[in-house]
């Protein structure tokens, strides 16, 4: 089992990807508040180091009020009240190791945020077997596509190109 830490992805790496497959998530780079920005987590997969995107709650994430259920695309990242973020597994992206960029929570200045991103990862790491299974079975019903049943077509529809990603993924060559 994997022990979970928050990391981020450069710029140009997130550039990269996105010249390619525009649905990759954005760094939000002129939109950063202190250091915050695209942070997630690294689940390894076929030989590839896939960065798992946290986002922040929208009203998407809630029917009637309440919180939506955990899917083959997103974990919610709640207690028994509040959404704090989710994990999209839909938008994760194989990272080359030297993209890879440790989060570090002391360098945050916003100490609510510090906080809400310190609970996060405690939940990450109390789910981590949780979060493994998810990413390997969206992983293997995005590659195995064609024989999904109709009901997952959808949900793959919104999950990015695995398989293509791999293919930019090796041939970075960095800027």
């Amino acid at each position: 089992m994997q022990e979970y830490r928050f990391v981020a992805i450069t710029d140009g790496y997130i550039s990269y990807l996105q010249k390619y497959e525009p649905h990759v998530m954005s760094n939000k780079v002129d939109d950063r508040t202190y250091h915050r920005k695209y942070i997630g987590i690294i689940q390894e997969l076929n030989g590839f180091k896939y960065f798992v995107p946290l986002s922040s709650p929208k009203s998407k994430d809630y029917v009637n009020d309440k919180i939506k259920k955990d899917s083959l695309t997103t974990i919610y990242i709640k207690d028994n009240k509040n959404l704090f973020a989710t994990l999209r597994f839909n938008n994760m992206i194989p990272v080359p190791a030297s993209e890879i960029i440790n989060f570090d929570l002391n360098d945050e200045g916003d100490l609510r945020y510090k906080l809400i991103v310190f609970n996060e990862l405690y939940f990450i790491r109390q789910n981590s077997e949780k979060i493994e299974k998810t990413a390997k079975n969206l992983y293997k019903a995005k590659k195995n596509q064609v024989h999904e049943p109709t009901f997952k077509q959808t949900i793959l529809n919104v999950t990015l190109d695995f398989s293509k990603l791999e293919e930019l993924c090796n041939n970075y060559r960095g800027f």
